[in-house]
C-alpha cells in the first residue's frame, strides 16, 4: 500500500499537482506545440514556485508585407491576489526562440511601479489587447518576408509565492506580391549574353519574357532558367543568348501582384555561328582587296 501510495503522488506531482486553490492540471516544464499539438518531451518535478496552466493553439495569421498584423493571445484575467503581470512573446524554435517583446504591468494596488517595457526588437511590436481582461494580443507594424515563423506567447501571473505561465503559440505567414528587384543584360565570352531579372515575392513569382517580336518565352523554354533563391523569397530568371535587337519584356506573377518592366538591346547577343559565316563571306573581300593593293603597286613601278 506504501509504495503504491507512493507511485500515485509521484504521478500526480508528474502530470499535475497541488496548488493553494485545491488540485489543478499543470502540464511539464518542457511543452512544445506545432498546428494544434502539444508534444511533452519529458516529465519532471515541477518547480514549486512554478505552475504551468497549459497551452493554447491559436489558428495561422496571415499578413502582407510592409502592412502591420495582430497575433492573438488571451487567458484568464488575474485575480486580486496576482502582484504582477509579464508578458513575453517569443519568436522561432521551440528550442532557440527568442524574446522580441518582454512587458511587465504591476497590480499591487500599494505598488508605485509603472508598466516596463524591456525588449522591443526593432520598435514594431506593441500590446494592443486589455491585460487587465486576459488579452496579450500583438501588434507587428511593418511586416517583412522574414517575419515567418511561430509565435509564443508567455503570460507569467504572480500570485503569492506562485508564478503561473499561460502559454499561446501562433503561426505568422508573411506574403508579398511579385516585384522586379533588377532587370539586366550581362555579357559574357562563353554565352554571349544574358538578361537577368530578380524577383521578390511570396509564394515564388512565376516568370515569362516577351521578346521584341511580341512572342512568349515561358520558364520551360530551353532559351531561359528559373533559380529559386533558398531563404531569401527571391525568384531569378535568365535569358540565354537573346539573338533579336529591340525590347524584351520581364513579367513577373504570383497570386498578390503582376509586375512587368523592359530592357532594350541595341546589338543582338554574340553568336558563333553567326560569327563564323561572317567570316566566310570576308574572305572574298580580303582577297579582292590583296589583288588591288598588288596591282596599284604594279602599275606605280611600271609608270616609273
Amino acid at each position: 500500500m506504501l509504495v503504491a501510495l507512493v507511485c500515485i503522488i509521484a504521478m500526480a506531482i508528474c502530470t499535475g499537482g497541488f496548488s493553494e486553490d485545491g488540485w489543478s492540471a499543470e502540464t511539464p516544464d518542457k511543452v512544445t506545440g506545432r498546428e494544434g499539438k502539444a508534444t511533452i518531451l519529458f516529465c519532471k518535478f515541477p518547480h514549486p514556485q512554478l505552475g504551468y496552466k497549459g497551452q493554447n493553439n491559436t489558428g495561422p495569421v496571415t499578413g502582407m508585407k510592409g502592412d502591420s498584423v495582430t497575433l492573438p493571445c488571451t487567458f484568464t484575467p488575474p485575480d486580486r491576489f496576482a502582484s504582477s503581470l509579464t508578458v513575453l512573446w517569443m519568436k522561432g524554435d521551440p528550442y532557440t526562440e527568442c524574446t522580441v517583446f518582454n512587458h511587465t504591468r504591476p497590480l499591487a494596488a500599494d505598488s508605485r511601479v509603472t508598466d516596463s517595457v524591456t525588449v522591443n526588437e526593432e520598435n514594431r511590436y506593441g500590446l494592443i489587447g486589455n491585460l487587465t481582461q486576459g488579452d496579450a494580443s500583438l501588434r507587428i507594424s511593418d511586416l517583412q518576408l522574414n517575419d515567418t515563423n511561430d509565435y509564443f506567447c508567455h503570460v507569467h501571473i504572480k500570485r503569492r509565492r506562485r508564478e503561473y505561465v499561460i502559454r499561446d503559440v501562433t503561426r505568422l505567414r508573411v506574403v508579398a506580391p511579385a516585384t522586379i528587384l533588377e532587370l539586366s543584360a550581362v555579357r559574357d565570352g562563353i554565352t554571349g549574353g544574358t538578361i537577368v531579372c530578380r524577383v521578390e515575392g511570396e509564394p515564388p513569382a512565376n516568370i515569362t519574357w516577351i521578346d521584341p517580336e511580341n512572342s512568349t518565352v515561358h520558364e520551360d523554354s530551353s532559351d531561359t532558367t528559373v533559380t529559386r533563391v533558398p531563404g531569401k523569397y527571391q525568384t531569378v530568371g535568365r535569358f540565354l543568348d537573346p539573338t533579336l535587337r529591340g525590347t524584351y519584356s520581364c513579367v513577373a506573377v504570383n497570386e498578390h501582384g503582376r509586375e512587368v518592366r523592359q530592357i532594350r538591346l541595341a546589338t543582338a547577343g554574340f553568336n558563333y555561328s553567326n560569327f563564323i559565316i561572317g567570316m566566310f563571306c570576308l574572305i572574298p573581300l580580303v582577297k579582292f582587296l590583296l589583288l588591288l593593293i598588288t596591282g596599284i603597286i604594279l602599275f606605280i613601278k611600271i609608270k616609273d
